[in-house]
């Protein structure tokens, strides 16, 4: 009578115990109701709830050092709880000491003594092994067959509530991230021009397409009060609000170091050093600038490890290649300065990786060849109709595959 009025007790407990399980999705909360069940139920002493990182293949908890919880990590396999995380069976015990997977090292630094113990996995209702249930010192005699059923009736309540909570907890991580890529955009909106000034002798297109992870492209057409027009584009490395963050700095440094009368060398060595001051390891930015001289139609060129933009001339492709390191590699980082003088016809392309590196349902990129040809086969057209060419003949290219990457172009065109 005493053993079926225990085992009711025991079954209306669970009940119990599943209400305040489902109460919240708070993993610590579980963990603790788990364990203040486990002990008070099989009348022990203490006990540790460990959980799987099947990843890390390592058995992890939260426990107290005094005042202080800390985190503990043990390799599966090792110890009691390890080789029961391994084998998938229970462990009981009437002397721990006698057990050879049995490690007297925590007793001899706490002073704690280890007697009877029950160790028993947590499996969830297709038989995952989720945890392990250790439980120590029962106060009167040994651990029993009883306390084993009870430990596996109350793991698959355990089971289901940290999976919810595991659950719950990446549906709030994707709407932080949601919410972060939200800002990116926000700020990416910001420093980009919102109508491109037209000189008088030249067409200018630009557009910029983000991808749904926000990345740190920039491109911009700056008018200066001597009547010369700076002509920018940019790639920070990395993606979402930290590459969004360092280009809006980018953008704030240049358009006041413009102003001034600095030579364009000296400018890009101020930039350098704002953006190496600014940005995190290894957070850098490919750059590159053009001076235009309307009336001249010279243009002056420093570059930071950008793609080469190209002239198109007669349909003939010229590189402009003047490489120097990305923006915030080396505080005392040097750039050189190039001249080219734009004739008739003339059009100046520049790109981000975004282009040459889309890749269709195969994994090929688009390449720099596939974007020269187009170039080639529309130069004799306006800046914006070969603009809209090379955006279409990048999305034919991909043919629905995710893009991955920002696509960012710039076109100036000699009339």
């Amino acid at each position: 009578m005493k053993k079926r009025i225990k085992k009711t007790n025991r079954l209306l407990e669970i009940v119990k115990i599943r209400k305040l399980l489902n109460s919240t999705l708070r993993l610590e909360k579980i963990l603790q109701i788990i364990l203040e069940t486990a002990t008070k139920n099989l009348n022990a002493d203490v006990g540790t709830v460990y959980l799987i990182d099947h990843k890390k293949k390592e058995l992890w908890s939260k426990v107290f050092q005094g005042d202080l919880k800390v985190e503990i990590r043990l390799p599966i396999g090792k110890g009691i709880a390890g080789h029961v995380a391994k084998t998938g069976k229970t462990i009981i015990l009437k002397d721990a000491y006698k057990h050879p997977q049995f490690n007297p090292e925590v007793d001899k630094k706490t002073g704690y003594r280890t007697k009877t113990m029950l160790c028993t996995p947590m499996k969830d209702r297709k038989g995952k092994k989720i945890g392990v249930i250790q439980i120590v010192n029962k106060l009167n005699g040994y651990f029993s067959n009883a306390d084993i059923k009870f430990l596996d009736l109350l793991s698959l309540d355990a089971c289901l509530a940290i999976e919810n909570s595991r659950l719950f907890k990446e549906v709030l991580e994707k709407e932080r991230i949601d919410k972060e890529l939200e800002v990116a955009a926000s700020i990416q909106k910001m420093i980009l021009p919102k109508t491109i000034p037209q000189i008088e002798g030249f067409e200018i297109a630009g557009m910029n397409v983000p991808t749904k992870q926000v990345g740190g492209d920039y491109f911009d057409v700056i008018t200066l009060p001597d009547g010369k027009v700076a002509l920018v584009i940019a790639d920070a490395t990395g993606k979402g609000v930290p590459a969004a963050l360092l280009v809006t700095t980018l953008q704030a440094c240049l358009r006041a170091y413009l102003e001034s009368d600095l030579s364009l060398e000296a400018l890009m060595q101020r930039v350098n050093r704002v953006i190496f001051h600014n940005s995190t390891e290894n957070k850098f930015i490919s750059f590159f600038m053009g001076i235009l001289h309307p009336a001249s139609k010279k243009l002056e060129i420093v570059n930071a490890g950008h793609y080469p933009p190209l002239i198109a001339r007669n349909c003939n492709l010229l590189k402009l290649w003047n490489t120097g390191v990305l923006l915030g590699c080396f505080e005392t980082a040097k750039f050189v300065r190039k001249e080219y003088l734009l004739q008739s016809n003339d059009v100046l392309v520049m790109f981000t990786d975004g282009i040459t590196e889309a890749n269709n349902a195969k994994g090929q990129a688009y390449g720099d060849e596939r974007l020269e040809k187009i170039i080639t086969e529309n130069c004799m057209k306006t800046a914006h109709e070969l603009k809209e060419a090379i955006y279409k003949d990048v999305k034919m290219f991909e043919a629905g595959a995710e893009q991955t990457d920002d696509i960012t172009i710039l076109i100036v065109k000699v009339k």
